[in-house]
């Protein structure tokens, strides 16, 4: 019985440790989707945004120098807001876009 208990133990403790990649992998996965359909509304958005997603969600995005402030804090408060983002780092240091 005793060795039965290690087995099992062990095969909980693998899965255990298994579990964790995927789900730092599925909340990425998930940031990332949620950044490009916030982006996708929004035509040209690949000229003045550029973006990467950490494993644990967050978002670190830039976006053009040049980009209007109405514009920045619209697209920061839906980022901000959405229930898939736990976090975003954000700025206008980006090159210049000839949107604007």
């Amino acid at each position: 019985m005793t060795m039965t208990r290690a087995r099992f133990e062990l095969v909980a403790l693998v899965l255990l440790v298994l579990a964790v990649p995927l789900q730092a992998a599925d909340a990425r996965s998930r940031a990332d989707a949620a950044v490009a359909d916030i982006l996708f509304d929004y035509d040209g958005a690949e000229e003045f945004a550029s973006y990467a997603v950490r494993a644990d969600g967050f978002v670190d995005i830039t976006f053009a120098r040049n980009m209007p402030d109405t514009l920045y804090s619209e697209l920061l408060a839906k980022l901000q807001n959405h229930a898939h983002i736990p976090g975003v780092l954000t700025g206008k240091s980006g090159r210049a876009c000839r949107l604007w």
